[in-house]
């Protein structure tokens, strides 16, 4: 079919809520279903009574039957004529329906004023069966009592009034009359069941739009936030007045513009916790709503409410009134939020139990999530269109074990796993289930695209013999020691056990949970590996020969059971086949990665200035990172021992975990190092922007190392060895420099003393990370095979 959307474009122009829905509506219908979509958009200005009936005129003669279908949406856009007309209702003009009695008490025009045309047009209004000559013969009137208006008194135009009400009804009535509908949707049961909006009877069907935002979040809980048009319906002036009866030292975040702004501002009187952000782009709102604590939305009797939804997909509770219309339909008391009087000490209440009692917050913010986690542009237009004309189909559910937290995403594999499955979650509903150290906390977040990470930690009982054997043994065997014991936690066993049987596909990221087959029905399920390395040759040189052992014999299980393996590299790939005659047609290589939109290309006068800033501008700056893992330690000691003393009035930076372990086998640092421990991605961005150029001497280990992708993103000319460099496309002398341990040091002063090299590495690592190492492309891939067993 071809379906026309038909839709005001109000004068003046700004973009809304209705506004993002009518594009959202057409992008959906063209992009789940066959048939193709047109917004058609005509202004509409309703400042006075004259504007209001030549809006509706337009949109009266408007001729779309070349179209199959047409849907209306708001005022006046119904008044169009088609065969096959859809009313998905926003609302009427609410100032002459359920508001207007806010406006005026005047309900009928004043007998004395019914004179001339004024009482032919009440006339016609009065007419109970509507017909088409009745439209035209209204408008005739009208437009001849415009040329005529001097001859009446200016009350009859007073706009809202009896006058203009009564017309506007009569018009609506037609337009939604079952003789020009075929279908009626609402947007919400708030606005289906406002009297007057539909014909008696009228068999409504209520339809959720999702937000034009995908991609939510829930990070942290941190602050209140509130977002909406800073207008007096919207009642923001009631968390204002709440926060006088909060005591804690929280923030409530306030995003959005409106007239009122200056009166709020005022209002909060420099209350330093209350924040304005004015406007907020969508990126910079996804932020707020994932590390907020709660979200509060207290307006009278809304249509529907996009922050309620937006604030739920956030896995984040409610606060809203009795009286706030749409967010009730939602918002259940007590369960996914609060509902409460307009009373502010009533709303400072609940702020003040949020604030206490943050685990309830969390639990009520993921109840939340589920009310709403249905409401889908694939849902939305398999009910309006019609679920047989949508390319609609269930998302597999896919179950991703893991021995570590994917967020925040800090070291490699937590990069890896992060990026890749918050990409699939597009297309997949994907459950990261992870075991933890026992000194962590449970976590279940909602993250990028809805990917879910569920966090929990070992047991007591688990801990213990794992600090036993690592005590007796002087090894670090957290992961490996899984093999053995991780049915000593059970919760964690208990979780894994009720995802997996819901899930369609169970990915195993790093062999050591494959052991849960032992708890787990793996039958009639899609089993996947996920090699990030080839762990027993990572392994054999740390862990010692039982250990050894046995990590040789979970891979080889994991490796012959699973249907399908990715491995970050070719040479991976090859080692798994020589070591356990894996079939190659079942292993897909997905390199790491990078997102180059997130690293961007530091410029050379950005570099000097941070540097200068830092007082390092007569330093060259050299940057290694690393995890604590032994091939890191490894590349640590080298530098410390053999490439520091060479270069005295160079800066080393030093971040990651690796820090913690240097400290506590030598104490300290040598003074030209700068060592920085953890930090989360926005200060790695900066400390990158120190970086006059990145060493990686890396000497054993497997898979592909995601700094040099990193360094190479952000323009940092890096030296590498080969096993630093492995798994990657990187030519040697275009992208980076590849050389042994004994000529790095060489390589070192080459690069500081060549600034043509510099920029040639520069400029040609981020091309190649560009073009082969994007996070996009490598989902893309794994989206695709995954799509093709399934």
């Amino acid at each position: 079919m071809k379906i026309a959307i038909v839709a005001p474009s109000p004068v003046p122009f700004t973009i809304g809520g209705a506004e993002l829905l009518f594009s959202s509506m057409q992008d959906a219908i063209n992009n789940y279903t066959s048939h193709q979509c047109e917004l058609i958009k005509l202004t509409t200005k309703e400042d006075n009574f004259w504007s209001l009936v030549e809006s509706y005129y337009k949109f009266y003669n408007l001729d779309l039957s070349h179209f199959d279908m047409v849907i209306s949406t708001k005022y006046p856009s119904w008044m169009i004529k088609h065969r096959n007309h859809i009313v998905y209702m926003l609302h009427p003009l609410r100032g002459l329906y359920d508001t207007y009695h806010l406006c005026t008490d005047k309900r009928d025009v004043p007998e004395e004023l019914k004179t001339g045309l004024v009482k032919e047009i009440l006339d016609i209004t009065e007419i109970r069966i509507k017909k088409q000559k009745d439209i035209d013969e209204l408008f005739q009137k009208l437009f001849q009592l415009q040329l005529e208006q001097d001859q009446y008194p200016e009350e009859i135009f007073t706009f809202p009034g009896p006058f203009i009400r009564k017309i506007i009804h009569f018009l609506d009535r037609w337009a939604l009359s079952y003789e020009n509908t075929k279908e009626y949707y609402a947007i919400s049961e708030n606005v289906k069941k406002r009297r007057d909006y539909f014909p008696p009877s009228a068999r409504v069907k209520v339809l959720y739009p999702p937000s034009k935002i995908e991609d939510f979040e829930c990070r942290s809980f941190e602050y209140l936030f509130t977002a909406s048009r800073l207008d007096s319906p919207k009642r923001i002036h009631l968390l204002i007045e709440a926060m006088k009866f909060v005591p804690h030292d929280i923030k409530l975040k306030i995003a959005g513009e409106g007239p009122e702004k200056d009166k709020l501002i005022e209002l909060a009187d420099e209350d330093k916790r209350i924040e304005f952000l004015g406007f907020v782009t969508e990126t910079e709102m996804v932020d707020l709503y994932a590390n907020a604590l709660a979200v509060l939305f207290v307006p009278f009797d809304e249509d529907y409410g996009y922050i309620t939804i937006e604030g739920m997909m956030s896995a984040k509770p409610l606060i809203t009134t009795f009286d706030s219309g749409g967010p009730l339909e939602f918002v259940e008391n007590s369960k996914t939020g609060f509902i409460v009087d307009t009373d502010p000490k009533e709303i400072a209440s609940k702020m003040n139990h949020f604030v206490e009692h943050i685990e309830e917050a969390k639990k009520m913010g993921l109840l939340a999530h589920e009310k709403v986690k249905n409401i889908s542009w694939n849902n939305f237009v398999a009910k309006l269109i019609g679920e047989r004309d949508v390319l609609f189909q269930r998302k597999k559910k896919i179950l991703v074990l893991a021995t570590y937290s994917c967020y925040p995403p800090r070291g490699g594999g937590q990069q890896r796993v992060y990026n890749i499955y918050s990409r699939l979650a597009k297309k997949f509903d994907v459950t990261i289930c992870s075991i933890l150290e026992s000194d962590k906390e449970y976590q279940n977040l909602i993250l990028k695209n809805g990917l879910r990470q569920i966090c929990i930690p070992q047991s007591i009982e688990h801990a213990r013999c794992q600090w036993d054997i690592e005590g007796k043994t002087g090894l670090n065997l957290y992961d490996v020691l899984m093999i053995d014991h991780v049915g000593k936690s059970g919760s964690y066993i208990e979780r894994v056990q009720k995802l997996a049987d819901e899930a369609d596909i169970i990915i195993f990221s790093h062999p050591y949970l494959f052991v849960l087959k032992n708890w787990i029905c793996l039958d009639e399920k899609i089993i996947v590996y996920e090699s990030h390395n080839v762990e027993y040759l990572l392994k054999k040189n740390y862990a010692g020969p039982y250990y050894s052992q046995e990590v040789f014999d979970v891979e080889k299980e994991a490796s012959e059971k699973a249907d399908l393996i990715f491995t970050t590299s070719n040479e991976d790939k090859e080692h798994l086949i020589q070591l356990y005659s894996v079939n190659p047609n079942k292993i897909l290589i997905t390199p790491n990665g990078v997102d180059a939109s997130k690293i961007d290309l530091i410029s050379l006068d950005e570099k000097e200035c941070l540097k200068k800033e830092l007082g390092l501008s007569d330093y060259h700056t050299i940057l290694f990172i690393g995890s604590w893992h032994p091939p890191n330690l490894e590349a640590l000691k080298f530098i410390l021992d053999n490439i520091i003393n060479k270069f005295p009035d160079c800066i080393f930076v030093v971040v990651g975990s690796i820090k913690h372990y240097y400290i506590h086998e030598y104490e300290d640092f040598p003074k030209n190092v700068l060592a920085f421990g953890v930090v989360d991605e926005d200060e790695k961005y900066e400390i990158y922007k120190l970086a006059d150029l990145a060493i990686n001497p890396m000497f054993s280990g497997s898979g592909t190392n995601l700094k040099m992708l990193d360094y190479m993103s952000a323009g940092i000319p890096t030296i590498s060895t080969p096993v630093g460099a492995r798994g990657l496309d990187i030519e040697n002398g275009k992208h980076a420099l590849i050389c042994s341990e004994d000529h790095m040091h060489e390589k070192i002063a080459e690069l500081i003393n060549t600034e043509m090299l510099r920029n040639k590495l520069r400029i040609n690592g981020r091309v190649l990370v560009e073009s082969k190492y994007s996070w996009d492309r490598i989902a893309a891939s794994i989206i695709s095979k995954l799509k093709e067993i399934a």
